[in-house]
């Protein structure tokens, strides 16, 4: 009896823990949120009854309720997107070929015709997306050919060598309400090793405290520092010395305006390497708090150090701070976003969207 019951037991935990796989790799193998609940199928790349597609990874389709009915307004369309392993993004030149292999195979009839014509793609870029039709042999519900319209995009993420391409379907022209439908679904966040919620085009530079040229600022933990992708180092672009930073650190009480200015400082002239001979860079901060929500203070203020990467010279950054502590985990997180510009400069549109990947309590 006894080795029933745990033969039962082991069963049941076995069931739960393959179930719990499942579900997280079918979490893993999703690009576009689904909020509605509409019918989701993921096939894996390279596919056998599309020998000519020339991709490896995952698709994702999500189709609307009545895509199969070529009565409704929602006949035919849906929602295709790829994650590929790429070195660099895909041509447009590269989606049109892939996309036609996708549907040549995909549409070889098995009771409609004996011979039907292969699908014409014709793709057209569009700032930072491309638009275009797509006429094909419908082997699913009419034996018919159609033409849809077609809306995509892709997304690159040089450090993960991956592409995620997505097209928007439908027969209807792009005033239908069912392009409505098919525009709010949206790509899920990809998650980001770090701790700053930024996509791959921003540089990020990672480290270790105590920091290297910084030890006199004595704590324990990790730091991130970002970058714009265009016009850091360069004095007549709007990005020039526009960076945001974070630190995740082991604290015991939450941060006062009087350390964040003393630890910036010595921050900044650990940066600048300041010593006996060289005083006139060192650097003089200003910090004031501002608002408390919750376990978050806010800071503003100006830090007056030494630009030893473009201009030589003396500036002034302002800087904005969100100091988040767990007093459960003694945990701190420092959020620091700087800038030159005012703080009512178009440039600080840019820096205050910026966000943390995750609440620094998980």
């Amino acid at each position: 009896m006894k080795k029933i019951i745990i033969s039962l037991i082991c069963f049941a935990c076995f069931s739960i823990t393959n179930q719990a796989q499942v579900g997280k790799e079918k979490e893993e193998l999703s690009i576009f949120e689904n909020p509605n609940n509409w019918k989701q199928e993921i096939i894996k790349f390279p596919i056998d009854w599309a020998p000519k597609l020339k991709l490896t990874g995952f698709e994702e389709l999500l189709f609307t309720p009545k895509w199969s009915d070529s009565q409704s307004d929602e006949f035919w369309s849906l929602l295709i997107g790829w994650k590929v392993n790429t070195n660099a993004p895909l041509t447009l030149k590269e989606i049109e070929y892939n996309l036609y292999s996708y549907f040549d195979g995909l549409m070889k009839p098995n009771h409609w015709a004996k011979k039907f014509p292969e699908p014409k793609v014709i793709l057209k870029n569009h700032k930072n997306s491309f638009n275009g039709i797509m006429t094909f042999f419908d082997g699913f519900h009419t034996g018919k050919v159609i033409t849809v319209n077609i809306q995509g995009d892709q997304h690159f993420f040089k450090d993960h060598k991956k592409s995620i391409v997505s097209f928007r379907l439908s027969p209807q022209n792009y005033n239908s309400e069912v392009w409505n439908s098919l525009n709010n679904i949206k790509l899920k966040k990809e998650k980001s090793e770090g701790l700053i919620q930024l996509d791959n085009t921003w540089g990020k530079e990672i480290f270790p405290f105590p920091i290297g040229f910084a030890q006199n600022i004595n704590y324990d933990g990790m730091a991130e520092v970002r970058f714009p992708p265009k016009g850091w180092r360069d004095p007549k672009h709007q990005n020039f010395w526009s960076y945001t930073y974070v630190w995740s650190i082991n604290h015991t009480e939450e941060i006062t305006a009087k350390e964040l200015a003393n630890n910036l400082e010595k921050y900044f002239d650990g940066l600048n390497s300041v010593d006996d001979k060289n005083k006139h860079k060192k650097a003089t901060a200003t910090i004031l708090k501002i608002n408390k929500k919750e376990s978050t203070s806010f800071f503003k203020g100006k830090v007056k150090t030494f630009d030893r990467f473009a201009t030589n010279k003396k500036i002034t950054l302002n800087v904005l701070i969100e100091s988040t502590y767990c007093k459960e985990k003694q945990k701190t997180v420092i959020l620091f976003k700087f800038s030159p510009k005012s703080f009512t400069h178009k440039t600080w549109e840019m820096l205050e969207r910026i966000e943390l990947v995750n609440t620094f309590c998980d």
